[in-house]
């Protein structure tokens, strides 16, 4: 048997008792006259050993322990502030630009734009003031109490809108304080 790089595959084969009895009987000579091969031998057997024997990994006792005081030690991590008023001032500031810039540059159909602006509006002042008469004949002479009435369900809903988001608010800021002081 020739040394050592033809015979790597042949000790694979020779741990499996898988070779004939003279190239066994080969392998077994060349293992004992080389030294690397012998060593090469002997890591393969830890190797099969190894991945052959059963193995139950346990966690310390006081793992959980540890891991928590690791994580108490760690410093807070860092909540996420909303951008959303940064958002949509930027979209605001940009709406209005290209709008400005549409109207500036935008020659005949700019000018074509804001009549039809001017004339939607025309026409929603007007069907509004028919809406008004409408419901002037509809309500007759306690179209005040309704218009109070309705201006009163319109205050209570924008109250309850601005309580809902100063709660939102507050509830986020308590759970964001909550969360740092539970690290």
């Amino acid at each position: 048997m020739r040394c050592c790089s033809s015979s790597d595959s042949a000790l694979d084969e020779f741990l499996d008792g898988t070779l004939s009895p003279v190239r066994h009987a080969r392998v077994s000579a060349h293992i004992a006259a080389c030294d690397e091969c012998t060593e090469l031998l002997v890591e393969l057997r830890v190797v099969d050993a190894l991945l052959l024997g059963p193995r139950q990994l346990e966690p310390a006792p006081n793992f959980s322990f540890k891991v928590m005081a690791d994580v108490r030690a760690l410093p807070a991590p860092h909540v996420p502030r909303s951008r959303s008023i940064a958002i949509v001032s930027t979209y605001i500031v940009f709406a209005w630009a290209a709008i400005g810039a549409f109207l500036a540059f935008g020659g005949a159909s700019a000018r074509s734009a804001v009549a039809f602006l001017l004339g939607a509006a025309t026409r929603f002042g007007s069907e509004t003031q028919s809406l008004a008469a409408a419901s002037g004949r509809l309500f007759g002479h306690r179209i005040l109490d309704v218009t109070s009435a309705m201006g009163a369900l319109l205050a209570v809903d924008l109250v309850g809108i601005a309580l809902f988001v100063a709660g939102y608010l507050v509830v986020r800021a308590r759970r964001a304080q909550t969360a740092g002081d539970s690290w």
